[in-house]
């Protein structure tokens, strides 16, 4: 039995959204999953566990059941608005409900550790996990930081990526997706785009049509050709756009504890020259790393040109050092240069 998916007219008629915004047109929704083509990764979905995290309306969610009618559809909401609509609508339906807030880690450890109401299979690192899919809307501004934190937390496998490679469809402030989606070079460039860049491939699939569109670069924005869409389709309607990720972590091997000294120190100096800031890193880091660096054009880059790759290869270095720094003794604010507070 299909699930009914309620248009814009009625979702809009729940009080509060809380600052965030939801696409709430079906016909923009199939175009998406018809773009991300998963069922390139799931299959038929049989053995897939879908986890919705701040699912508001869930329009998204009973298109997506209709369409994959995966095993198991888990949403956790705990804001009442939202949780009241979705238990009236959805409590006797194949969706399961989990009043838990997404932001809390002890709402993890309870729905899978201690209750087992969802547990999803550990897969090995040499594919994208084919059993387990989260998706999530971080549209509010006031989200941006918990984006970063779990970013962060596919780089150091925990939380839900203790599983293995889980693909993220996330939504958030087009302005965000902008700065995680910078390029090496670009003004644009932080610490948030050098952690997408070194343990994800991430995609831009679809955005609302505002101006803020512009702020991506024109060239790279026509490669990743994502669908636009008007504004119009989003709720709450608002002058300020969101777009949506696909987020595929990788099999990366980094160094996780040298690469964020390395990245977090020389990107407050993210303008200035290697070799003007290298001591940034320690004193005499300067002195080493010109003896080290066998490519002498790389000391004539800033940190903000630097591609992920170059800053895996400076942390080796830095690794290398028998000088370097007590790094546990360091107390730089990792959000410094991006003002992500």
């Amino acid at each position: 039995m299909s699930l009914p998916v309620k248009n814009l007219q009625i979702l809009a008629q729940i009080k509060h959204y809380y600052g965030f915004r939801y696409l709430l047109n079906p016909v923009i929704h199939n175009k998406i999953l018809d773009k991300l083509n998963l069922q390139k990764t799931y299959g038929n979905f049989q053995d897939t566990k879908i986890l919705d995290l701040y699912p508001g309306p869930a329009q998204h969610a009973a298109i997506f059941y209709n369409r994959f009618r995966p095993e198991q559809y888990t949403l956790m909401e705990n804001r009442t608005d939202f949780f009241d609509y979705l238990k009236t609508e959805y409590s006797n339906s194949e969706l399961q409900l989990a009043e838990k807030n997404p932001y809390e880690w002890s709402s993890y450890t309870d729905l899978i550790d201690n209750e087992k109401q969802f547990v999803p299979d550990k897969q090995p690192l040499t594919q994208i996990n084919n059993r387990f899919l989260v998706t999530a809307n971080l549209t509010n501004a006031s989200h941006e930081g918990l984006v970063m934190q779990w970013f962060t937390c596919i780089g150091n496998r925990n939380w839900l990526q203790r599983f293995g490679r889980v693909k993220m469809l996330v939504w958030v402030p087009t302005p965000v997706a902008a700065k995680l989606l910078a390029s090496p070079g670009s003004n644009a460039r932080s610490k948030c785009s050098v952690v997408r860049e070194t343990f994800t491939e991430t995609h831009l699939i679809a955005l609302s049509n505002t101006k803020e569109c512009e702020m991506f670069h024109e060239t790279e924005f026509e490669q990743m050709s994502p669908i636009v869409f008007p504004n119009t389709d989003v709720w709450q309607v608002r002058d300020k756009g969101i777009a949506l990720l696909e987020i595929n972590p990788t099999a990366h091997q980094v160094d996780l504890d040298n690469w964020d000294y390395v990245t977090k120190h020389l990107l407050i100096l993210k303008k200035t020259p290697l070799k003007e800031s290298l001591d940034s890193l320690g004193h005499g880091g300067k002195d080493y790393f010109n003896l080290k660096i066998t490519d002498k054009n790389l000391l004539e880059k800033s940190p903000g040109q630097l591609t992920s790759v170059e800053f895996i290869y400076l942390s080796k270095l830095f690794d290398e050092w028998p000088f370097k720094p007590d790094i546990y003794m360091d107390f730089v604010d990792v959000y410094q240069e991006e003002g992500l507070h």
